[in-house]
């Protein structure tokens, strides 16, 4: 039987360094470890075959604050376990182009493909200065610069896309210490949720020709939109057995492959019904249910550039875009008595922080509707 480690002796002085604070998990004061259960950590070797050795509690205490050498090396190497290890978890391609795409910028500014160990929370404070004084499309490669500086809101996206990947390779171990963990995000302005009116909406949905097979789809997607407030690829990719048209609801997958159920009203069901009955050509591949002419799936770009068109012919001011109707369906059901509890549901919300946004802009049309119309103003005292 092999002895334990005599005085003085320890892990370090066995085998030539110490090993990390994730391959002794487990053990304590006491522990003794064996030559027939060696430690590893990543495919790798840490404690060669040696004599058991007891650990005192110092020396366990000095094991565990034993900060982990990276796995991976590089922001490429940790890009692309990121993209295996994020299409595993089934997350969203939105959520892994918002990821790679702020560490690409985050990667270029750092002068291309750093040692991961060489990179400090104080790059990513230098990156969001830069990022603050950079104009829109400075290095796109098809878009023109232009003279308008990166918005508040660009800038804390691309922040938090690397302090997510970070915290990411923290969590799967590939890196020690999170050197991004006490970064503070950038501040951004809290600005009024835009929406347009009910004068507006109406304008909006009078554009197409309802005699057209193209109108009417067009006319029915954007009253669907302005009824439901789904999100922009709710609707795009809504398969034909995805439309109860009976109990009045979609069945849609939203964020994090959360699927829910989306009610809609009377109108809506009559619009749908023809549109299926008498516009909708026959699908071409797949069974989605709003279609091109030639029963091609429509893409959220194309739905994008059909609103502004429409917004466009009826003379609406500023963007109007699948995200607005979204902001204005959520208000105006509010208004109209909705509770935001409800309208947390139906948007697809995990907490009550968006809603409450909306109740706010809700709130701010009472106090406008006061001061016009308050009975203590009006009296000639």
């Amino acid at each position: 039987m092999t002895k334990a480690a005599g005085p003085g002796e320890t892990v370090a002085s066995l085998v030539g360094f110490e090993p990390t604070a994730r391959c002794l998990e487990g053990t304590g004061p006491g522990t003794p470890i064996y030559r027939d259960t060696p430690l590893i950590q990543g495919g790798r070797l840490l404690l060669p075959n040696q004599p058991p050795i007891v650990m005192d509690g110092a020396h366990h205490q000095r094991l565990h604050c034993r900060q982990q050498e990276p796995l991976v090396t590089t922001l490429a190497e940790g890009l692309t376990a990121y993209r295996i290890c994020a299409q595993a978890e089934g997350k969203s391609p939105q959520t892994i182009r918002w990821v790679t795409q702020g560490v690409g910028y985050f990667r270029d500014f750092l002068g291309g493909n750093p040692a991961i160990g060489d990179i400090t929370g104080q790059d990513l404070r230098r990156f969001i200065l830069a990022c603050q004084g950079s104009t829109k499309y400075a290095r796109h490669p098809t878009t023109k610069p232009q003279a308008v500086k990166l918005s508040p809101q660009s800038v804390e996206t691309y922040a938090r896309a690397i302090r997510a990947f970070f915290s990411y390779l923290n969590r799967e171990e590939l890196i020690g210490d999170n050197p991004m963990q006490k970064v503070k995000m950038p501040k951004v302005p809290k600005k009024v949720v835009p929406i347009l009116d009910a004068k507006g909406l109406e304008k909006l949905l009078a554009q197409p020709d309802q005699k057209t097979a193209t109108g009417f789809r067009d006319y029915t997607l954007m009253l669907a939109y302005v009824d439901t407030g789904a999100r922009l690829n709710e609707l795009v990719n809504l398969d034909e057995g995805d439309v109860d048209l009976d109990n009045g609801v979609f069945r849609v997958m939203g964020k994090g492959a959360r699927e829910r159920l989306l009610p809609f009203g009377l109108k809506l069901t009559k619009a749908l019904l023809k549109y299926r009955v008498r516009f909708r050509p026959q699908p071409l591949a797949n069974g989605r249910f709003f279609v091109s002419h030639d029963g091609r799936p429509l893409t959220g770009r194309r739905v994008e550039r059909i609103i502004s068109g429409y917004a466009q012919k009826a003379g609406l001011k500023g963007r109007v875009y699948p995200h607005l109707l979204r902001h204005t369906s959520s208000v105006l059901y509010l208004r109209n008595g909705g509770d935001p509890f409800s309208l947390q549901k139906k948007l697809g919300h995990s907490s009550l922080a968006m809603t409450r946004h909306y109740s706010e802009l809700a709130d701010g049309d009472v106090r406008a509707a006061h001061l016009k119309f308050g009975v203590v103003d009006r009296l000639g005292i």
